[in-house]
């Protein structure tokens, strides 16, 4: 886990199974994703939001934190800090499908698909093409 996403936690999980989770989080102002990024007006960055994917989806899917690849990724509204944000996270062969909206899902702030290290390991591992 790294410095940025040490004072992230879910502030409520709504649903987990072995395959995916929808938790309720946000970034507070103090995060280090926003330093730098920008000082008068934080934006969360793109980079950190793929991030905190990656590690919730270690936290609750066990899925690990090294990646292959992303795909599929669209970042259509900014995040600001302390923002109440929903996170659904489905795990579906190698792909991790995410989706970060608000809590009533009215807003989409960005949504993608992120290839695991260790799925795309077992994928060339078994013949098929990542």
């Amino acid at each position: 886990m790294n410095k940025g996403f040490a004072d992230i936690k879910a502030d409520k999980v709504l649903e987990k199974n072995e395959n995916s989770v929808s938790l309720i989080f946000t970034v507070p102002k103090t995060s280090l994703y926003f330093d730098g990024h920008f000082p008068d007006h934080p934006i969360l960055p793109a980079v950190a939001q793929i991030d905190i994917v990656i590690n919730f989806s270690s936290i609750y899917l066990g899925t690990g934190i090294a990646i292959s690849h992303i795909k599929r990724t669209k970042f259509t509204k900014i995040i600001t800090p302390s923002l109440p944000l929903m996170l659904k996270i489905e795990k579906k062969d190698a792909a991790l499908n995410f989706k970060i909206t608000s809590p009533n899902s009215n807003e989409i702030f960005s949504s993608g698909a992120i290839i695991t290290a260790s799925d795309a390991k077992n994928l060339s591992n078994n013949g098929e093409q990542v």
